[in-house]
């Protein structure tokens, strides 16, 4: 075993002890001296070429079926949710890629998109800057998500005490939320306005948060924007229904209302009924303190739009509202309320008429001792009015009974 790593040394030892060769005038006898080098086999990365780059939208130029990521560098402001942070794709057969993506409210200034590629030409990366300009959300179409908030680790700018026994609250106004702000938001705007909800990368995010507090619009001095919606106010909790028209009137705020018909907080200071709004509608949804409608079971808040406040938002042609089926309901019974009312007086008329001839006849002979047609009339009289008693009795109970479906209808 030593004689093989003797010779191994010594091999070593004496390539090492080599002495260098001195150099030569020309190459090797073996390679023409006018000949090109042999370019390598191996392929060159192709320099990405950006075609187009605004916010939102990134077009490259590539090689053919490159994997490809942009990230996405935006400031999204102290209270903004801002565009993904990240996207991938695949170039086409002729290396193009094309990326769009959400453009959220974000702040004014200058955002890059950073860009990397690689395939079988090895790796190339690429950046390209652009300008945002801060854009208005629009009443018309905007995106909004809901978010819950951890009561453990909270929110960055909140310091009120959050609460994990009101997660139940918070989860069932969320729940509502989910299923109902879209459509509410189309009623609410009578059909002119458009809100979408979206996973990611918002105009503006409702926050839902486990404490006590009242729930605020927040406009940062950068653009940026959010909403605050408690579980439960200084009214108490506030029900699953209510929260909806909560978070409608705190969007609201995002134009409404400002000049001399309003106060510093954003409200109206004088209330004025539109015409075309009833019941709890009737002066729309940015008054304080807004007017509920409680009831026996339920609690009714506003949330449809004024048109003074659908003006604020920059709607000039300002159509009737839909139709309210709870109120349609309530005029239906209304209308029948006033009838049954009218019935029930008028048998009690009747009742009274029958009435006074009975008592009549009574005085005419207070010894009760009546001539026998005068107690035949007497007799029949009393019947009818009996009769007439019973009426009423039925109508009154058909009149109470419309009464109670009136109470019962949260509107």
């Amino acid at each position: 075993m030593t004689k093989p790593w003797l010779i191994a040394a010594l091999s070593l030892l004496l390539a090492a002890c080599a002495p260098v060769a001195a150099p030569r005038p020309y190459p090797d006898a073996t390679v023409d001296p006018g000949a090109a080098p042999i370019a390598s086999s191996a392929p060159s990365a192709v320099p990405i070429s950006v075609i187009t780059s605004t916010y939102g939208s990134l077009q490259i130029k590539t090689q053919p079926l490159d994997s490809c990521e942009v990230a996405i560098k935006v400031d999204p402001g102290s209270l903004g949710d801002g565009p993904p942070k990240s996207l991938r794709a695949k170039a086409d057969l002729s290396g193009v890629v094309t990326w769009t993506y959400a453009t959220p409210l974000v702040p004014a200034g200058h955002g890059r998109h950073e860009v990397a590629c690689s395939g079988e030409r090895g790796k190339t990366d690429t950046s390209s800057e652009f300008d945002v300009t801060l854009k208005k959300i629009d009443a018309r179409g905007f995106t909004t998500r809901i978010e819950a908030v951890d009561p453990f680790s909270g929110l960055s700018g909140v310091s009120s005490r959050l609460e994990p026994s009101l997660m139940p609250a918070r989860d069932a106004d969320i729940a509502r939320m989910t299923a109902t702000l879209e459509n509410e938001w189309k009623l609410a705007t009578r059909g002119l306005g458009t809100l979408a909800l979206v996973p990611a990368s918002a105009d503006l995010v409702v926050y839902v948060l486990p404490g006590r507090g009242t729930s605020v619009h927040l406009l940062a001095g950068d653009g940026s924007q959010r909403v605050l919606v408690y579980a439960v106010d200084e009214f108490g909790t506030v029900s699953a229904e209510n929260s909806v028209a909560v978070a409608l009137h705190e969007l609201g705020h995002i134009w409404c209302c400002f000049g001399p018909e309003a106060g510093p907080d954003g409200h109206w200071l004088e209330k004025i009924a539109d015409p075309l709004l009833q019941g709890v509608d009737q002066y729309g949804l940015m008054t304080h303190p807004v007017t509920c409608l409680v009831g026996r079971g339920f609690e009714s808040c506003p949330n449809r739009f004024s048109e003074r406040e659908l003006r604020s938002m920059g709607f000039a042609q300002i159509p009737a509202p839909p139709a309210d089926p709870c109120l349609n309901q309530r005029n239906v019974l209304g209308a029948r309320l006033t009838t049954q009312g009218a019935e029930v007086d008028a048998a009690k008329a009747q009742a009274a008429l029958v009435k006074g001839k009975i008592d009549a006849i009574l005085a005419q002979y207070p010894s009760r001792q009546l001539p026998p047609d005068v107690y035949n009339t007497y007799i029949g009289l009393v019947d009818q009015y009996n009769a007439i008693a019973n009426d009423v009795d039925t109508k009154v109970a058909a009149y109470n009974a419309t009464v109670s479906q009136l109470n019962a209808l949260p509107c």
